[in-house]
């Protein structure tokens, strides 16, 4: 299969994730990029509360449960504003252009060169459409996706019973599963190709989305910050890549590409946007509707837009007091602006206590000392990445344009913030304060990692746009008094402008695109989702996986060793398996079975609980485990000979056997 073929699902996938969020934001009234910057954020909100209540419901997760509620809310919204005499907000579009059909081309170029970009990478990530991520957390995330398709329920609130069958349903994160299985549905296609067509979608169009739609909260919507803004989001290694790399860790990528919209909705809130044009209650509508979807794609990017909410909160209550103080109002008005953020400072305080991992799920090292971590902070190449120098030059340019114009002071601010985050996970030793500060990621690394792009990119934007706008105010100065003047004066002003913007957009493209970005996407893809002999699901395994459907009953069930290549064995396939995720075995009698199996024609103990089980056939993967694990069940592995077993298939080193005893 090529990527060409699959197309049309990444298409699809884009659509899934933009539409239904657009058609709500512009019935409620968001205009212009409100409307599209929100537009992702509504869906997954959307998406995530509606499989709660379809779960709750005992309704079968479908396209029904995203279009009426989309309907409904849109339908809403126009009644609200009809009846309330809402006025319509002055369209929000780019400074300098007047035509909206040039608004949107500006835009529009901007999205469509970063997603061809990073779209580009992606697939060099991915290398097939058809490929698999060979981790830990991928074999659960497939294979919930598969359970959602059995049990037609996506809530969060049962998608964590998907390892014991729905015997203990717990809350899970589902928001992610929720749009690929919606995705499925409606394109037919297999797990692995919507699961990389939403990746795609995500990655190359609504992050970048999402990071215009921020930066030009402080740089304003001209065309070039826009511009800027686009081509830079392709250039960090932490974000979109690190996350398909490590875990792989789906339902985090999706809400750290939606946390720049959130970010950017908390900053018109806040009346800190240098653009505040759009109705206030509209801006804080759509920031609450915007939590859910935030929360249920992972809830740990939730408490991260709660940190970044402080430096934000702080700069209006210092920009209220200046006003304040102008109209020499009484001290008492000053106390409640104060009051608000310290309560909700001391809100996130006992949230950030309450709502994190145990201590024995946050594990993970520090690797590194202080001095790296902050050097990989400046580099944009946290991680051990190869420096991303174009990225860390504009950074600085960023920062020394906000000490000298002393202003846009949150933006540097949210990168402190996620600094610091970085600083304590990557270097500080074990002990409570890391635990405190970085717990509710546990104190994993890779995880704050990621969030470094979404407020480099915003200091890296205004450096960036800083250098060019000044740029194409010196070549107007010179246009002056050249050729330009003679021909018509307004050329003065437009062409340079307009070179300019070519001129850095063409440089900025290859300078982002080096070592810092092709280095990471080329190990991903060896690490993690190369097929071959020597990978941890071969060539050999994934087709013999693909013949099971031949062999084994719809009501079967089949054991073997969870590390190796059979844990794909349930969504690839569709045949039910003992132990569909790493992390656990299951109830007792499961890890029995894996331990003694093999003495089925021996031991009277394992008829009674095969049939409990409903095991009757065998895997048995004698290549590479996930992670180069070492693991032995002695039940189904080494199984050649064994009395009570019988070879149906095999490939390779794969073999699928049938317990033919009981």
């Amino acid at each position: 299969m090529s990527w060409w073929q699959v197309l049309p699902v990444v298409v699809g996938a884009v659509g899934l994730i933009l539409l239904p969020g657009y058609v709500v934001a512009a019935g409620c009234g968001a205009k212009g990029m409100s409307r599209l910057g929100l537009a992702a954020p509504l869906t997954t909100s959307v998406v995530s509360m509606s499989a709660i209540v379809a779960g709750a419901l005992r309704s079968d997760w479908s396209l029904w449960w995203l279009v009426l509620p989309t309907l409904a809310l849109a339908i809403g919204g126009v009644i609200v504003r009809h009846f309330t005499g809402a006025r319509r907000p002055r369209r929000i579009g780019l400074r300098g252009l007047n035509r909206p059909s040039l608004r949107s081309a500006v835009l529009f170029l901007a999205v469509t060169l970063s997603g061809a970009i990073i779209g580009w990478r992606l697939t060099q990530l991915f290398g097939r459409p058809e490929s698999v991520s060979q981790t830990y957390d991928g074999v659960f995330h497939l294979n919930a996706l598969r359970y959602i398709m059995d049990t037609g329920s996506a809530s969060s609130l049962s998608l964590g019973g998907m390892p014991t069958g729905g015997d203990d349903p717990s809350f899970y994160p589902a928001a992610w599963h929720g749009l690929v299985s919606l995705l499925i549905q409606a394109t037919d296609t297999s797990i692995p190709v919507a699961v990389n067509a939403t990746s795609i979608a995500v990655g190359a169009i609504v992050w970048p989305i999402g990071c215009i739609f921020l930066c030009t909260r402080i740089t304003g919507n001209r065309p070039i910050p826009v511009l800027v803004t686009g081509v830079l989001a392709s250039g960090f290694s932490a974000f979109p890549y690190l996350l398909l790399d490590f875990g792989v860790l789906y339902p985090n990528f999706l809400s750290v590409a939606l946390l720049p919209a959130c970010v950017a909705l908390a900053a018109m809130v806040l009346r800190v946007s240098s653009d505040n044009r759009q109705p206030w209650m509209v801006s804080f509508l759509a920031l609450l509707a915007s939590l859910p979807g935030l929360g249920l794609a992972h809830p740990s990017t939730l408490m991260a837009l709660a940190a970044l909410f402080l430096p934000l909160g702080g700069v209006a209550m210092v920009r209220h007091w200046r006003q304040l103080r102008r109209r020499r109002a009484h001290a008492a008005r000053f106390i409640p602006s104060f009051a608000a953020l310290v309560c909700y400072t001391a809100a996130v305080v006992v949230l950030w206590q309450e709502l994190r991992p145990s201590e024995t799920a946050s594990q993970w090292e520090p690797f590194q000392t202080n001095a790296r971590a902050v050097g990989e902070i400046l580099a944009a190449a946290p991680m051990g990445e190869p420096a991303a120098w174009m990225i860390m030059f504009l950074t600085f340019a960023g920062l020394l344009h906000i000490v000298l114009k002393r202003g846009t002071w949150w933006g540097f601010g949210i990168f402190l913030v996620t600094a610091f985050l970085y600083v304590v996970a990557s270097s500080e030793p074990q002990g409570d304060f890391r635990n405190l500060i970085t717990g509710v990621w546990y104190n994993d690394s890779f995880r704050l990692a990621a969030l470094l792009p979404v407020t480099t990119i915003v200091l890296a934007s205004i450096g960036g746009s800083w250098i060019v706008t000044a740029t194409a105010q010196h070549l107007q100065e010179r246009g002056k008094h050249i050729v330009l003047q003679r021909v018509h004066p307004r050329l003065t002003t437009t062409v340079p402008a307009i070179a300019a913007t070519i001129t850095a957009v063409a440089v900025l493209v290859p300078l982002v695109q080096g070592p810092s970005v092709s280095v990471p996407v080329r190990e991903a893809h060896r690490l993690n989702y190369d097929l071959n002999e020597e990978s941890a699901l071969s060539v050999d395994e994934r087709e013999l996986i693909g013949r099971l459907p031949q062999h084994v009953p719809d009501d079967a069930v089949v054991a073997g060793n969870p590390w190796s290549g059979m844990a794909y064995a349930y969504a690839l396939s569709g045949v039910e398996v003992l132990t569909p995720h790493l992390g656990t075995t299951g109830a007792p009698e499961n890890l029995q079975l894996l331990m003694e199996l093999d003495q089925a024609a021996t031991n009277p103990a394992i008829c009674p609980l095969l049939e409990s089980t409903g095991v009757q056939y065998v895997l048995e993967f004698a290549g590479k485990e996930i992670h180069a694990g070492d693991h032995f069940y002695p039940g189904v592995e080494g199984l050649a000979g064994q009395p009570g077993l019988r070879v149906l298939d095999s490939e390779g080193q794969a073999t699928l056997y049938e317990i033919t005893t009981c």
